[in-house]
């Protein structure tokens, strides 16, 4: 970490920043995505799909999780248009219900 310097800028105009970027092509107003996060009904009544809907308002990424708390079709319904989600796998040992 001594090779790394850090040179801060002083007076900078700051008026016009743009945060965008992409993720895998996805297009984010931010840096960041929210991830998955498994069971989101018990924190609120809407859970996931509150989650999907806050994702796109805010214009960013988010990855749906596998344990959640709707079905993958009750949350890909919260969807806006155009809106792209990441999706959660965990492989299960029996690679069959994976498939499914």
């Amino acid at each position: 970490f001594q090779r790394i310097t850090m040179r801060p800028r002083i007076l900078v105009n700051v008026r016009d920043i743009d945060l965008k970027t992409s993720f895998l092509g996805v297009q984010a107003s931010l840096p960041l995505y929210f991830t998955a996060t498994a069971l989101a009904k018990l924190a609120h009544a809407d859970g996931e799909v509150a989650i999907v809907r806050a994702a796109a308002k805010a214009g960013v990424p988010y990855m749906l999780p596998t344990l959640s708390s709707y079905t993958l079709d009750e949350m890909l319904a919260g969807r806006s248009p155009g809106q792209q989600l990441f999706a959660q796998l965990y492989v299960n040992p029996e690679r069959s219900r994976t498939e499914e």
